[in-house]
């Protein structure tokens, strides 16, 4: 009982200190977040050793303990890939750190772990991980085999020992999900504040400060990568000549269609800022200089087409300069400058225009 108690107490320390540690991971290195699951499997295979380590052996070699939580849990946290892993580790850990005199009870304890994995995998997909009846199935599944071999080892065929079990099991994989559960929440909650955060008020767009964290990071992987990418700098011409004839709540309208329009428009993969004022700022993700010419003019030709609808319902044209610049043929710590040299000759030029550094 106190050992089982153990591996309970193991389960929730574990769960918090690793979405802790794996949250850290993805806020760190952004750039692994295909690392992920096989971070989280790892971990999630360690916690399953830890859990055999603190089990209970019955007279018959089986050791009964909660280690089919760790596989339901990485699953759960790092999906398929995850739940491999971790089996993988339980499996290897299962031969080299429990007794193997016993080939029933083997055979009984890999069983035990398999079942747990196949029901996890099918069961705890991305749309329906959250469902307490998926979770009923996997834990009463789950603890058909421990109750067989408990009940097999007592003399007298008492059930006290099989419900201690079923008492454990069910008690333990509730609570799991529940704390899971919990911590999904608690995560998404963090992340939409974040990303509310980082967001303009006004368009929807990354923020300054947030744009300088993703430029920073970007500058980091480039030069691991050396891939190329762009950087494209806007302004909507005569913008303040909009403030004054229309008012501000018009400018502001102007914006806020510009920045849905700008979001629109480009790849799911790069990344929209608006800089401040009427200014605002992409990045291109592997993009290289004639690309990003064609992705600014482009971007020209849609503004000066599209028909801004104002407050009062009137029908404003406008149209944008651009300044483009290029990594590599431009250093990635020169790149802002560049962009925003070429946009101030655009507008020199006579504005509507895209002029590439």
């Amino acid at each position: 009982m106190i050992n089982l108690i153990n591996n309970l107490t193991m389960v929730t320390t574990f769960l918090f200190l690793t979405n802790l540690l794996l949250n850290k991971f993805k806020d760190t290195f952004p750039q692994y977040s295909h690392a992920y699951p096989y971070v989280s499997g790892t971990l999630h295979g360690l916690l399953g050793v830890g859990l055999m380590l603190l089990g209970v052996a019955t007279t018959t070699g089986f050791h009964l303990d909660l280690r089919t939580l760790a596989i339901v849990s990485a699953v759960y946290m790092g999906g398929r890939w995850a739940g491999t892993i971790a089996l993988c580790i339980i499996l290897l850990a299962r031969f080299v750190l429990l007794d193997m005199t016993n080939t029933i009870a083997v055979l009984a304890g890999i069983a035990m772990i398999l079942l747990s994995y196949i029901l996890s995998m099918w069961l705890l997909n991305r749309q329906h991980r959250k469902s307490i009846r998926r979770w009923l199935v996997i834990i009463f599944c789950s603890m058909i085999i421990p109750c067989l071999m408990v009940y097999a080892a007592s003399t007298d065929r008492d059930l006290s020992g099989t419900l201690l079990v079923i008492l454990m099991y069910t008690s333990g994989g509730l609570f799991t999900y529940l704390l899971l559960t919990h911590l999904s929440r608690s995560n998404q909650s963090i992340y939409l504040l974040k990303e509310k955060a980082s967001r303009d008020h006004l368009t929807g767009l990354y923020n300054p400060r947030a744009f300088e964290g993703i430029f920073e990071q970007k500058m980091l992987e480039t030069e691991k990568t050396r891939d190329s990418f762009s950087l494209l700098m806007l302004d909507i011409d005569h913008f303040k000549r909009i403030n004054d004839t229309y008012g501000h709540s018009a400018g502001d309208a102007v914006l806020a269609c510009f920045g849905d329009l700008l979001h629109r428009s480009v790849r799911s993969s790069d990344y929209c800022a608006r800089k401040g004022g009427e200014e605002f700022i992409v990045l291109l993700n592997d993009c290289d200089s004639e690309q990003a010419r064609q992705a600014a003019e482009k971007l020209r030709r849609l503004v000066e087409q599209q028909e801004f609808q104002l407050p009062d319902g009137k029908l404003l044209k406008v149209t944008v300069s651009i300044g483009v610049s290029t990594y590599p043929f431009t250093r990635a710590d020169l790149l802002i400058d560049q962009a925003d040299r070429a946009l101030y000759r655009a507008k020199r030029e006579g504005r509507n225009r895209v002029i590439y550094h």
